[in-house]
């Protein structure tokens, strides 16, 4: 952004290029699509609306930095081009260590999402309860800065707006265009009150797991593509838990619709949750296209993440079960069982 405005181009992007796919991190007004097209068809030399950089070769990533034309409608001068090179020596320290350090974590992730359910993996609790410690702690840091620093900017500055517009002889026209600023600020402001929750659902303590994930569910059935049916009726027991056990489920429903937004394909979600004798169950089934249960992929950053990983780990470090029924073209069944007896929490 700060490059961007310095420059006063139109826009840029970072675009980081693994071996079977491309990251791009954009600001302003630069198409994205364009850009990795040009990238992976390596057509990117002497174009005349984009600027590509090189900012790190490696075996596993190259990253570049690429910018549009000014606001004048010229190409980057020598002078900007001199410069941006001075900060690409600086960035690509900043870009390896964020690399390394998102590989360390996806490796983190991995082994304790493998480690075992039984008394050989008890040396490695404190392992699962770390690294749920620290993403826990790090979306609550990110909510709470949203709503302690953005979401109140907003709001001053919405009120600035409606105190304009009440202040000054404005015509019709005018007056419209600024309740339009006023609920564009609006709409922002709920999409952050919306990424707050996600981030650190605070209703569970305050209405419990079943209501909370039945907002979840009403949130996203208006926003996804198939229809998600939700039953949790049967379920109440599960309030009895620790927080910290009903946060882990209620990221484990979370991670499985965000999984069926972005993969399954499918028309409609069942989700469902209930206690069977000391046990509490949550059901997941989808009719979307499914996947080869068999198939090992390998994990690559920028990839689509191991969120199954994160659910199977979480799972188990509430000593539960987990079980998965999948195939090409036939849908997803996930069936995780959880003791209702207080146990482990992170």
């Amino acid at each position: 952004m700060d490059i961007v405005q310095t420059l006063q181009v139109y826009g840029g992007a970072v675009v980081f290029k693994y071996a079977h796919n491309i990251e791009t991190i954009s600001e302003g007004d630069i198409n994205n699509e364009e850009v990795e097209y040009l990238i992976e068809a390596g057509r990117f030399e002497d174009h005349p609306v984009y600027t590509f950089f090189e900012i790190n070769h490696h075996e596993e990533y190259t990253s570049y930095l690429v910018m549009t034309r000014k606001r004048t409608n010229t190409m980057l001068g020598l002078e900007d081009k001199q410069w941006l090179n001075l900060i690409i020596s600086y960035l690509a320290v900043s870009l390896e260590n964020v690399y390394l350090i998102r590989k360390l974590t996806m490796k983190m992730q991995e082994l304790a999402a493998q480690l075992p359910n039984e008394e050989a993996g008890e040396d490695f609790i404190w392992f699962r309860k770390l690294m749920f410690e620290l993403q826990e702690k790090e979306r609550v840091r990110i909510a709470t800065d949203l709503h302690d620093t953005t979401m109140q900017d907003l709001f001053f500055l919405k009120k600035r707006f409606a105190s304009i517009m009440n202040t000054l002889s404005l015509v019709p026209e005018q007056q419209a265009q600024f309740r339009s600023i006023i609920e564009f600020v609006e709409i922002i402001n709920t999409n952050l009150r919306q990424s707050c929750f996600d981030l650190h659902p605070h209703l569970l303590q305050e209405i419990g797991l079943v209501q909370t994930i039945q907002k979840l569910v009403d949130r996203e059935s208006y926003e996804s593509s198939f229809e998600i049916q939700f039953d949790g009726d049967k379920a109440y027991s599960i309030e009895n838990r620790d927080l910290d056990t009903k946060r882990h489920l209620f990221r484990m429903v979370q991670e499985l619709i965000t999984n069926a937004k972005k993969h399954s394909q499918a028309s409609k979600v069942v989700i469902q949750m209930t206690t069977i004798g000391n046990s509490f169950k949550l059901l997941y089934e989808d009719n979307g296209i499914g996947f080869d249960e068999r198939r090992m992929v390998t994990r690559e950053i920028g990839a689509t993440g191991i969120g199954m990983e994160q659910i199977k780990s979480r799972t188990l470090y509430l000593n539960g079960q987990f079980h998965l029924e999948t195939s090409q073209g036939h849908g997803v069944n996930i069936q995780i069982m959880i003791p209702l007896r207080e146990g482990l929490s992170a």
